[in-house]
C-alpha cells in the first residue's frame, strides 16, 4: 500500500472511531512511507490519539510532527 492509501485508510478508520487501528496502520507501516508524507502520516496518528483521548500518544505524536514541521497550529499545546 502506498503512503498516501496507508493516510487515507487510516483516515477513515479515525472516522469510524477505530483509533487504535488508525494509529496501529501508521505505526506498522511508517517506515514506508515516504518522508514527504511522513509529517501527514504523524499527524492524522496525533488526531487519533488526541481523538481517543490519550494524552501521552497525543504528545509523542505533536513530537514527531513538530520535528518535520514545529509551527503547526494544533500541536502547539502538547509541545
Amino acid at each position: 500500500m502506498a503512503g498516501e492509501d496507508i493516510i487515507d485508510e487510516s483516515a477513515s478508520l479515525r472516522t469510524l472511531g477505530d483509533f487504535d487501528e488508525a494509529i496501529a496502520l501508521i505505526e506498522a507501516n511508517i517506515d514506508s512511507i515516504d518522508v514527504d508524507l511522513k509529517l501527514n502520516a504523524y499527524l492524522e496518528a496525533f488526531y487519533a490519539s488526541e481523538e481517543k483521548g490519550d494524552l501521552a500518544q497525543t504528545k509523542k505524536y505533536a513530537a514527531l510532527a513538530a520535528k518535520e514541521y514545529p509551527d503547526i497550529p494544533s500541536i502547539q499545546k502538547y509541545l
